[in-house]
């Protein structure tokens, strides 16, 4: 069983009760041998290509995937969704919309943190409390006035307008997890940081920076216990090295960006799992000075972009064309079907003309020292951009130094790519770049991003899916015509293979979240 795949039913302003089913556990594929019967105990080794950057594993403040990776295994959500994107319980069993403006959730009342604290509504509480005052998700809270303790194990949150955006976001695996009062409130920064404090089926114990995270059972956990005993994560920042790991068999388990590495290892006998097109390249606009300032520069930048070509060509086919969101979200607008998105190098000069800009030139920073798969997109980028008389510089930048960027808004020069996680909703790709407190935003009171605005945080209130739908296809092509954001493709956030003669009953999941790692187990 997958403690954290349930049954369960939803609907809107009704009373939902989420009846708890279990549902049997896939396997992990491959060509193995049939295992036999589970057994407990022993260390999966996973290798991966990133740690945790700034803000650690702490997850009111980071925000890298690395970490996201780790900490949707170590905290649970109040909701989660399956592979379907159906809305299943965790440690909420029922929920209820009582009106437009309040919803309440009935808590488990058998949950205990890793650090020994008892699990109830005081902790649901201080942790969107202390989100809202500027984790690294507030924004998707704009619209909540208050959160309650209502009992034990009940709360209310009371919302200052329709938000047709929440089920969605306390049912993603990386947005709003619940943290410990006790334990996580008590913690130094350096605690939250390098240990967690949370219900989930491991807990990371030791962090051996540029080594490898630890994560241990939580003898503690209120699903059934895990079979592993432990998991190391550890680092390989070069993929060829991460590779021949994996051919030498010093893992069982390995996480790759580069999707041509990730089926070499397929070549070698692991298995490889599904991915999907769920990660953005994105590329923020900092328009405040600068060419960027003058929508028509924009405009042409996208029109310059043979976005096909860079999927082809620079990223060998592992990528998707795409826009916000990204081509493998189920709230995706066609990308092809957008303003300025098709390949128009006269245009694009003519636009230049107009704007008195024939030949601008641009800083790019991207992160330099990880995600080597992504760099020949901005390389082709670079290429294509000359062709229309624009010069893009690009800035090869440390992840540390990009970092403080997306953790607490750190300003930048010109554009900046910084791949991006996915999201709960379609909605909240665009909330960090148009919503106050948002880390990418830098268009506070400029007209050309104000349309935009108004029609996200309509989306955010949209009474029905229908007009939720509706509103994020207007968004997108209003953030498309404005050239508010740049993406040059779509790709998956990892491409995850095993050995599926070692670890048993494992398959990766479509929020790379590992949660199958609960019920998997290796051979001894």
């Amino acid at each position: 069983m997958n403690r954290r795949h349930w049954a369960g039913t939803a609907a809107a302003l009704a009373v939902v009760t989420l009846t708890i089913a279990g549902c049997t556990s896939s396997g992990g594929g491959g060509t193995g041998e049939p295992a036999g019967d589970p057994v407990a105990g022993g260390t999966l080794t996973w290798g991966v290509p990133a740690e945790p950057s700034a803000g650690g594993v702490d997850p009111m403040v980071g925000s890298a995937i690395a970490a996201e990776v780790i900490y949707s295994m170590a905290y649970d959500t109040l909701l989660t969704r399956d592979d379907d994107n159906k809305i299943e319980p965790a440690l909420a069993t029922e929920y209820e919309q009582v009106d437009e403006l309040t919803w309440v959730f009935q808590l488990r009342d058998d949950v205990t943190f890793a650090d020994g604290s008892p699990f109830d509504a005081d902790d649901v509480v201080y942790s969107f409390e202390t989100r809202k005052d500027g984790g690294t998700n507030a924004t998707y809270l704009s619209l909540m006035e208050s959160v309650e303790a209502t009992g034990d194990h009940e709360v209310t949150f009371h919302f200052s307008a329709p938000d047709g955006t929440f089920l969605d976001a306390v049912s993603a695996r990386q947005t709003f997890l619940i943290v410990s009062e006790e334990g996580y409130g008590n913690a130094t920064e350096e605690e939250r940081q390098t240990t967690t404090f949370g219900t989930g089926a491991f807990q990371v114990t030791e962090w051996n920076q540029g080594v490898s995270v630890t994560l241990e059972k939580n003898e503690d956990y209120w699903g059934d216990e895990p079979y592993l005993d432990e998991i190391v994560f550890e680092l390989y920042p070069d993929e060829n090295t991460l590779l021949a790991a994996v051919q030498q068999g010093s893992v069982q388990a390995a996480s790759f960006i580069d999707g041509s590495l990730a089926k070499q290892a397929e070549q070698s006998g692991f298995t490889l799992g599904d991915a999907a097109f769920r990660q953005n390249l994105a590329i923020y606009v900092n328009p405040e000075s600068g060419p960027l300032a003058d929508v028509n520069v924009r405009r042409a930048i996208s029109l310059a972009m043979d976005r096909q070509a860079i999927v082809d060509t620079a990223l060998l086919g592992n990528a998707g064309i795409s826009f916000v969101p990204p081509a493998g979200d189920p709230g995706a607008t066609d990308a092809t079907t957008l303003p300025y998105h098709e390949r128009d190098v006269d245009e694009a000069k003519r636009l230049l003309e107009e704007a008195g800009q024939p030949n601008p030139e641009i800083t790019l920073s991207y992160m330099g020292d990880v995600a080597a798969a992504h760099h020949p997109a901005y390389e082709m980028m670079q290429q294509q951009l000359a062709e229309a008389g624009i010069t893009l510089n690009l800035k090869s930048t440390p992840l540390a130094e990009i970092a403080p960027i997306f953790t607490t808004g750190e300003s930048w020069t010109d554009l900046v790519a910084i791949p991006g996680s996915p999201r709960a909703s379609a909605a909240y790709y665009l909330e960090p770049v148009l919503l106050e407190g948002g880390v990418y935003n830098h268009w506070d009171g400029n007209a050309d991003a104000d349309k935009a605005r108004e029609l996200l945080t309509a989306a955010k209130s949209a009474a029905t899916p229908e007009e939720y739908t509706d509103l994020i296809t207007q968004l997108a092509t209003e953030a498309a015509d404005q050239a508010l954001e740049f993406v040059p493709a779509a790709v998956p956030v990892y491409f995850e293979v095993w050995d599926s003669n070692k670890l048993h009953d494992y398959d990766n999941d479509a929020f790379y979240s590992r949660s199958a790692l609960d019920h998997a187990w290796l051979s001894q």
